[in-house]
């Protein structure tokens, strides 16, 4: 049973059913069922999350791969069944990961085509029933979907005919957007103002009112990613304020908006390094990252600080169990050096590492003692009495010294009738 090492053993089993799961998923891979074969490795990968086991390389790689393809595979079962919005969800999924990935970018496009081509028939239906308004909000949605969609253009242009022959051209479309100034309808101002200026291209009035509402439609588009940047949403947050500096260069603020969403999203990305880092039991490389991360970010230093106890509170529990295996196997010497070390990194304590110093210091001091009266007996010829000094110093602690083959040579002695003085029973 000496030097017996239990956690390479565990660990060990821990890669064995990691490898048993990655087979296993590939299997259903092969079959075409992509979610079983994900659903496979993320339980597998969340039980070993749990047990805080080092996670394995392989099985994070088959994870992720296993991620996109079931994300692929349900964005196009979802174009299949006409659900282009949930479609667009799990191709972005796809997509955050590896933005060039083709297969999921054609997808993203024909779910994208689809919906473009919806909105067009629903605009011309509307237009249909003349209603103006709401067949223009169907083809600039179109147009949205698929920038420079001709059937989204040839809608607008014919709502834009039909809003002609019902206005006296540009005067009634300035008109238009002055009624709807007052109402705070800044993208219909903006519509009005923009026809006007078709009409004629020199018109400073309309030009005038359509750079009030380009304004007005910036810094409510600021105002939306001021919200997303309170709710931590910062990829959503810097997207808003980007679009608000286009429509918008002047905006106060907007530049340094903007950089600051750039820095919380590369604090965000350190931050799910650094836990991948605590997962694999690299607490080294997850604790740079966790201080990267802190002295970039302002909105995540709550969550960082929480992440930077929990990393200090996982290298402890290793280093517990670092101390416990050797004390487990004996090796008392090295268990107190171990708990002496982690004990100075958690003078408030972490477990139950104070008691164990306590009595691991007063089992060796008791073998020491123990030891130096028996050499002193075995000197003094007093073999019997070396012997229980012997035995109770190696029940204190087995590791100090060569007890056992004492004792049998001391009890050979004895019975041999040879023992007596000092030189013949032995030094220390």
């Amino acid at each position: 049973m000496n030097n017996i090492t239990l956690l390479p053993a565990v660990m060990l089993l821990a890669g064995c059913v990691s490898n048993s799961a990655i087979e296993r998923s590939r299997e259903f891979g092969d079959l075409g069922q992509y979610q079983r074969a994900f659903d496979m490795l993320e339980v597998e990968r969340q039980r070993a999350f749990r047990a805080r086991e080092r996670i394995d390389p392989a099985l994070e790689q088959a994870w992720a791969e296993a991620r996109q393809a079931s994300l692929l595979d349900r964005g196009r079962r979802y174009i299949f069944l006409e659900l282009e919005p949930e479609a667009l969800v799990a191709l972005a999924g796809v997509l955050a990961h590896d933005p060039d990935h083709a297969e999921a970018k054609a997808l993203r496009q024909r779910a994208l085509e689809k919906m473009a081509d919806a909105a067009v028939v629903r605009g011309d239906e509307l237009l249909t029933k003349r209603n103006l308004e709401a067949a223009l909000e169907a083809y600039l949605d179109a147009e949205g979907r698929v920038p420079g969609f001709d059937l989204a253009i040839e809608g607008q242009e014919k709502v834009r005919a039909e809003f002609a022959k019902l206005t006296e051209r540009a005067q009634r479309q300035f008109l238009e957007a002055v009624r709807k100034l007052p109402e705070f309808r800044y993208i219909e101002v903006r519509w009005h103002s923009s026809n006007a200026l078709v009409d004629e291209p020199l018109r400073a009035d309309a030009l005038a009112i359509r750079k009030q509402a380009q304004r007005e439609i910036a810094r409510v588009t600021m105002k939306r990613g001021r919200e997303n940047e309170r709710n931590n949403q910062f990829g959503a947050a810097l997207i808003e304020f980007r679009e608000a500096k286009r429509l918008d260069e002047t905006l106060p603020d907007v530049d340094a908006a903007i950089a600051a969403m750039e820095r919380e999203l590369a604090a965000s990305k350190l931050a799910e390094e650094a836990q991948m880092h605590m997962r694999r039991l690299e607490f080294d490389e997850a604790s740079a990252r966790l201080d990267e991360a802190f002295e970039m970010s302002i909105m995540l230093r709550g969550g960082l600080s929480e992440l930077m106890i929990e990393n200090r509170r996982m290298r402890g529990e290793r280093d517990y169990r670092i101390a416990r295996d050797f004390e487990i196997q004996g090796l008392k010497q090295e268990a107190l050096d171990a708990f002496l070390a982690l004990s100075a990194d958690w003078p408030d304590g972490l477990e139950d590492e104070k008691e164990r110093i306590e009595g691991l210091q007063s089992d060796i001091a008791s073998a020491k003692k123990e030891w130096e009266l028996a050499v002193a007996a075995e000197q003094a010829g007093k073999l019997a009495e070396a012997i229980e000094h012997y035995e109770a110093s190696h029940g204190f602690y087995a590791r100090l010294g060569d007890a056992e083959e004492r004792i049998a040579r001391l009890r050979a002695q004895m019975e041999s009738g040879t023992g007596g003085g000092g030189q013949q029973a032995g030094g220390s």
